[in-house]
């Protein structure tokens, strides 16, 4: 049965992607939706049996458009760099085509295995953006898969972004309990079947990004500048969005991170922006450069975008995918003020929080994008791709 619920107001053209995504976390009894071409009324069908659910629904939908659109300021986006017009001669989707290969193994949504010819091209992308990080340079670090509650307490990660957090536990160390487990635990073919009093209290999550464990490391410290990089495994839980190699629950990202004085952060943020341009130039995509906003959760949605957008905190690299003519963002350049130096308590010489940034490419995501506008033959890559591709595709 198909129900259906008018909004107060339409939804902004430049926010429907985001009120949509949003959409997948209003219950989960919700199974379907779409917003209709006036943008101010949006349908929606219900699981089997859960259609009693659906005033409470449609007031959810209503109370997420509303939190999403209230007291919306839309800054004027700033593009530093647009090459956009680059032809593309490729336009399928290569999801079948690495899939009949044997190169991309699905587990689940979101979650993939890789063979040997996309993870060389991956290692190769890497290396590239490994090799700017060097000529700043950035030491390099490794930091663990894990993550403490704490750190994304401080880092105001649990309630600007809810949604995509990954717990992490385990049983509890007593004896009752973990045979009990093992007497009951089962697959039903879409759970894990167990009585949830025999695991652990959650003090741990997988990390959603690289640079929240170097804040942690230097917590309560007092330093000039740093550099450093890493890479490593980041865990975003995004739904129904989690489409292919566009959008993971798992993936790698590779990240730049400075810290020190406000105009050094800067600085170094420029520098990275400009030979990622000439980094992306050399692999022949189509891109574009220009200020963006992170995917907060409703609440204060307009306040903290438009803040982000007003004071040039946030740079994404957006290429376009032809199949699916929509963009997609493959790195960032993030600027977080001396948000993180007074979350961490870490000083600057004369005693001041200092500043950092953040600068990060998800290295599926590049793949994607690259095979997406360059094919899957290598004949018809840019040679300075193709000449340092040793296995046969």
């Amino acid at each position: 049965m198909t129900h259906s619920v008018r909004l107060e107001r339409d939804i902004p053209a430049e926010l429907v992607e985001e009120f949509l995504k949003k959409l997948s976390y209003v219950s989960e009894s919700l199974s379907a939706y779409d917003l209709d071409t006036a943008r101010d009324n949006v349908n929606f069908e219900l699981r089997p049996g859960h259609d009693a659910q659906s005033e409470l629904v449609s007031s959810r939908i209503r109370e997420v458009a509303g939190k999403l659109c209230k007291g919306r300021r839309q800054p004027k986006p700033k593009v530093l760099v647009n090459r956009k017009d680059r032809d593309i001669s490729f336009h399928s989707d290569p999801h079948p085509m690495l899939q009949s290969m044997d190169e991309i193994h699905k587990y689940g949504e979101g979650w993939f295995g890789f063979g040997p010819r996309l993870v060389e091209l991956m290692n190769l992308f890497d290396r590239d953006v490994q090799a700017i990080a060097d000529r700043m340079p950035a030491v390099p670090h490794q930091f663990p898969t894990l993550i403490g509650a704490d750190v994304l307490d401080r880092c105001r990660y649990l309630r600007s972004f809810p949604s995509a957090l990954t717990m992490v536990s385990h049983l509890r160390e007593d004896l009752g309990a973990i045979q009990d487990f093992a007497k009951v635990a089962a697959w039903d073919g879409e759970q894990l079947v167990c009585d949830p009093k025999s695991l652990s209290t959650i003090k741990c999550l997988l990390a959603p990004s690289i640079c929240f464990h170097y804040y942690a490391w230097l917590k309560d410290r007092t330093i000039d500048t740093t550099c450093v990089t890493a890479i490593g495994k980041c865990f975003r839980f995004e739904s129904k969005s989690m489409a292919g190699l566009e959008r993971l629950w798992d993936f790698t990202m590779r990240e730049v991170i400075f810290a020190g004085p406000g105009k050094y952060v800067l600085e170094q943020r420029q520098r990275v922006i400009d030979e990622s341009v000439a980094l992306l130039d050399k692999w022949g995509l189509a891109y574009e450069i220009k200020s963006a906003t992170d995917p907060f959760f409703i609440e204060d949605y307009a306040a903290m975008t438009a803040f982000q957008l007003a004071f040039d905190l946030k740079f994404e690299v957006l290429a376009p995918l032809p199949y699916k003519h929509k963009d997609l963002a493959i790195g960032s350049f993030n600027y977080h003020q001396d948000f993180f130096g007074r979350s961490f308590g870490i000083s600057g010489n004369g005693g001041e929080p200092i500043h950092t940034s953040c600068v990060g490419f998800g290295l599926e995501r590049v793949a994607l994008a690259f095979l997406a506008q360059h094919g899957l033959d290598p004949k018809k890559w840019p040679a300075a791709i193709a000449d340092q591709i040793r296995t046969r595709w």
